[in-house]
């Protein structure tokens, strides 16, 4: 089954949707951006989501000190890295029993040992959709972001067959979480895995 990470939230507003549709993931993006937040946030936010929702922080710099503030803090099991790393900085990473979210970029190496690679737009939180003709879907266990929303996301599913979708401009209206574009974007996903398999 197709996964699902809901990137980029910010407040306390969608916390009920999200603990009552319960995507597999949620992104707290500590890069500067309209969507960042700050450490005390993101500890408060992540008391009010169910535990079973893993939650991701998003980064475009390896800052090892605020990511063990957030593990010692239980607030994130995944990090996601808009940023080249190196094989010793994955593995520290990985030792603090996180996953590991590798944003694929044609400068950067590629760690196999990364959880998964990200494909993303080339500009993230844009909207624009990443470049699905450039994705080896074979080659590692992979996330796919860019530009999806409820209307693309089943063609996105059959066509690259990622293991999670992520989201965030695609579920926003006015730059803010919309609860019914959370509810139809979720509802897509599954609904597309429940043809994938049935077929």
């Amino acid at each position: 089954m197709t996964k699902i990470k809901i990137c980029g939230i910010k407040d306390q507003a969608v916390i009920p949707t999200l603990n009552q549709y319960l995507p597999d993931y949620v992104g707290f993006v500590f890069a500067k951006s309209p969507r960042q937040i700050k450490l005390p946030q993101a500890v408060a936010l992540r008391r009010q989501l169910k535990p079973e929702i893993k939650t991701v922080a998003v980064v475009t710099a390896y800052d090892f000190s605020l990511i063990t503030a957030l593990v010692k803090q239980e607030v994130i099991q995944a990090v996601q890295l808009h940023c080249s790393i190196n094989a010793q900085q994955l593995k520290q990473l990985q030792q603090l029993g996180l996953q590991v979210f590798q944003v694929v970029k044609s400068t950067w190496p590629r760690l196999a040992a990364a959880d998964y690679w990200m494909y993303d737009a080339v500009q993230p939180g844009s909207g624009k959709l990443a470049d699905w003709q450039q994705i080896d879907h074979q080659q590692h266990p992979l996330i796919l972001a860019g530009g999806l929303n409820s209307t693309n996301v089943a063609q996105a599913i059959k066509q690259v067959q990622p293991q999670i979708v992520d989201v965030s401009s695609g579920v926003e209206t006015n730059g803010n979480k919309d609860r019914n574009k959370i509810i139809d974007f979720i509802r897509s996903v599954r609904n597309a895995d429940q043809k994938k398999y049935c077929n």
